[in-house]
């Protein structure tokens, strides 16, 4: 299955728009919920601020993503070291949520909207690591013609 160039782009381009994604969903929908939490063990005071880092991390990756689909337009090829490296990126970003969500989720009810939105920004990471990583290694014939214009 050969991809061309663009369709290649534009996959990189969803995968930034995903991140963007997550990074409003704990911007807009968990940091407000998780400062005002007061169950019994519970520390919104450190919780915060590692909400916040992980919006300017995935910020910061969706950043990169689009700097690289528009740099590899007058290209042949996209490079493949850096989208691996944002799709690892995104997959561990994935995991610190995971862990979050699953801590709030024993929260107990009242935080189970907490959870639910963690968890929905656990899937959209992983989809889009998974596919930053696919658009890295595209399945291709090995010709010559093959290599001009894709992945």
């Amino acid at each position: 299955m050969v991809f061309s160039l663009l369709s290649c782009r534009r996959l990189i381009v969803v995968c930034a728009v995903l991140l963007v994604a997550v990074a409003l969903v704990v911007t807009v929908g968990v940091i407000p919920l998780v400062r005002s939490d007061t169950s019994p063990g519970a520390t919104p005071e450190s919780a915060v601020p590692a909400f916040w880092v992980a919006v300017a991390l995935h910020l910061l990756v969706a950043v990169m993503l689009v700097f690289t689909a528009v740099r590899s337009r007058g290209r042949g090829r996209i490079p493949v070291p850096g989208l691996v490296v944002m799709g690892i990126a995104a997959l561990l970003f994935g995991i610190a949520l995971a862990d979050a969500a699953f801590a709030y989720r024993s929260h107990g009810p009242s935080r189970s909207t907490v959870s639910v939105f963690l968890f929905i920004c656990v899937a959209a990471d992983s989809l889009a690591g998974a596919m930053t990583i696919a658009t890295a290694f595209p399945l291709r014939k090995r010709t010559q013609e093959d290599l001009t214009g894709t992945c």
